[in-house]
């Protein structure tokens, strides 16, 4: 009987390590810059972008999203699928004032 119980009470502890993550990323990254393509935040997004890529195994695609001081970009990346292959770089001046001066549409 206690033998049972050791044995039962050993599989318990041991169940979690049955179940495994899966890979992340397993899918190209999406890496959203909301300003227009050469300026500083987008060729410090190709850097990283590339050494993202490098490290993950998987594709990193730059996507410049310019307009609205940031904002455009910022939406979209809080609009997507919440599963973590959305991503922005972006400064946070413009988008520390934005919502204060007008309404966003990530703001209530």
């Amino acid at each position: 009987m206690k033998s049972r119980r050791t044995l039962l009470l050993a599989f318990l502890l041991l169940l979690p390590t049955l179940a495994s993550a899966q890979n992340f990323p397993s899918k190209p990254i999406k890496l959203i810059v909301p300003f227009p393509a050469g300026g500083p935040n987008d060729i410090i997004a190709r850097v990283i972008g590339q050494r993202m890529s490098e490290l993950s195994g998987q594709p990193v695609l730059i996507d410049n999203r310019g307009g609205q001081g940031g904002v455009l970009g910022t939406d979209a990346v809080a609009k997507a699928a919440p599963d973590g292959y959305t991503i922005a770089i972006s400064s946070a001046g413009a988008l520390a004032i934005s919502p204060s001066v007008e309404k966003v549409p990530t703001t209530p």
